[in-house]
């Protein structure tokens, strides 16, 4: 993938999650208990809130 279309999807991801209250909630709550996740999880709760927002972008 090249990097200006990598950054498009990051860009396009961003706006779904402001574009949304609910799920700008969770991604700062999720963002803000990075720190307190277990350490072998992969940040699920960040990583869900992203994939959220891009299913949406994709839709």
């Amino acid at each position: 993938m090249s990097p200006v279309r990598s950054q498009v999807l990051v860009w396009a991801r961003d706006i779904e999650i402001a574009r949304r209250p609910r799920l700008s909630a969770r991604h700062t709550h999720a963002k803000s208990n990075l720190e307190h996740e277990d350490p072998g999880s992969p940040a699920g709760a960040e990583r869900a809130v992203l994939d959220e927002a891009m299913k949406a972008f994709r839709e």
